[in-house]
């Protein structure tokens, strides 16, 4: 499985020139190839994180990229939500919901929820990557 790979190290003066081959079965190397195209790698770029006990994550299917585009549909209107809440007077927020308590704690938890999926979103966004140095297991 020869590719022409472009240079994913992190060292701008190293290049990935050396071969490095291993006999396979026809059905290993398409599980190979199947789990680098999950993970949006080469498979090149799979092996070489697999051999430094990396383990690279799934890329998201067509599918769950839908679903979570509208979970991020959704985090944006809770923010549009509390930022109306926010510009709304005492008086029209009380007559709105008549229980401020009730409505604040409300408030902080659709934050909460809103920076938790932004915090997915951009988790999900990160491209897999080959470690530079392998950490040597002697200290």
């Amino acid at each position: 499985m020869k590719e022409n790979i472009a240079n994913t190290s992190t060292s701008p003066k190293e290049t990935r020139s050396v071969f490095v081959g291993a006999k396979v079965t026809p059905s290993q190397r398409d599980h190979i190839k199947s789990l680098a195209e999950q993970c949006g790698m080469t498979v090149s770029d799979y092996i070489l994180s697999c051999a430094y006990n990396f383990k690279p994550k799934a890329r998201l299917t067509k599918e769950e990229a839908a679903l979570l585009q509208n979970l991020d549909n959704c985090r944006s209107d809770l923010v549009k939500y509390t930022s109306a809440l926010h510009g709304m007077s005492t008086k029209q927020r009380m007559v709105m919901f008549n229980q401020i308590p009730f409505m604040v704690g409300w408030l902080g938890e659709l934050s909460n929820v809103a920076e938790g999926v932004c915090q997915f979103l951009e988790a999900v966004k990160e491209k897999n990557k080959i470690p530079s140095n392998p950490q040597s297991e002697e200290k």
